[in-house]
C-alpha cells in the first residue's frame, strides 16, 4: 500500500474510505467529509511505519512507542532469578505496533484470565506475557498490559516454537497500556524514568555474553 498500514487496521480503513467516496458521489457532503476525516484518522491509530532495528546484536530493543516510567531491580517471573524490570507507559497517540525486543525463540505463553488460569507469578496479572530464549540461551520476558480500556489486542500469531526476529513486528496492542521487559542479571540499562522511546529502533539495554557467567562486558563491548 501507499501509505503504511498495520494488517490489523487495513479493513476499517477500506471499509472508512469505501464509504466516504459512496457518500460523494450520492451528495451527501457533510457525511461524506466525515467518512473522509475518520478515514484519516483510521489511517494515523493504524499506521506501521518502518523502523530499523540498532546495529548492536547484544542490544535490546524497545517494544512499543512511549515513555520509561521505571527501571527496577527484581525477578524474572518465568525463571524466578534476578533481574532488571523496565516498563514503559505506550503513547496514547500510537503508534500502536508491538517489536521484538530481541532474536529469540518464544519458550512460554500465559495470558491469565483468557488462556491460562492463574498467572505463574504475581507480576503478570493482566499481563500477556512471553517467555523469550535467545540462541545463546539468555532468558528474558517480555509482558504487555491487557486490563486496560479502550485496548485491541492482537497477538495471537505469537505462540510457543515461535521464532522472533530481532525488532521485528510481533502484532498490535492499543491503546496506551504498559510494557515490561525483564532483561537478566548482567544487563546493561540504557535508558532512565522519563525517557522517551521509539519501537523497533531505540535500545533500552543490552544482554551479557551468556546468562551463565552473568558477564555483561560482551554486552558492553557491542553497545559501545
Amino acid at each position: 500500500m501507499l501509505f503504511p498500514l498495520a494488517p490489523e487496521g487495513r479493513l476499517f480503513v477500506i471499509i472508512a474510505a469505501w464509504m466516504a467516496v459512496i457518500t460523494l458521489l450520492v451528495g451527501e457532503a457533510e457525511l461524506g467529509l466525515f467518512m473522509v476525516i475518520l478515514t484519516v484518522f483510521l489511517m494515523a491509530v493504524f499506521r506501521d511505519l518502518r523502523r530499523k532495528a540498532p546495529a548492536p546484536a547484544l542490544g535490546v530493543i524497545a517494544p512499543a512507542d512511549g515513555t520509561i516510567e521505571s527501571v527496577a531491580e527484581a525477578r524474572d517471573p518465568f525463571t524466578k532469578k534476578p533481574a532488571v524490570c523496565i516498563r514503559l507507559r505506550q503513547r496514547r497517540l500510537g503508534e500502536y505496533n508491538v517489536h521484538a525486543p530481541q532474536e529469540a525463540e518464544i519458550r512460554e505463553r500465559v495470558w491469565p484470565g483468557k488462556e491460562t488460569d492463574e498467572a505463574p507469578d504475581a507480576q503478570l496479572e493482566g499481563r500477556l506475557a512471553y517467555a523469550l530464549e535467545t540462541d545463546e540461551g539468555t532468558r528474558l520476558t517480555l509482558a504487555l498490559s491487557v486490563d486496560h480500556w479502550p485496548r485491541m489486542i492482537r497477538m495471537q500469531n505469537n505462540v510457543p516454537g515461535n521464532r522472533l526476529g530481532r525488532g521485528k513486528r510481533m502484532g498490535f496492542a492499543g491503546f496506551g497500556g504498559t510494557f515490561e521487559v525483564w532483561l537478566p542479571a548482567g544487563s546493561q540499562v540504557m535508558v532512565e524514568p522519563g525517557q522517551r522511546v521509539l519501537a523497533g529502533s531505540a535500545l533500552l539495554g543490552g544482554l551479557p555474553e551468556s546468562e551463565s557467567t552473568g558477564d555483561a562486558e560482551g554486552a558492553v563491548e557491542m553497545l559501545q
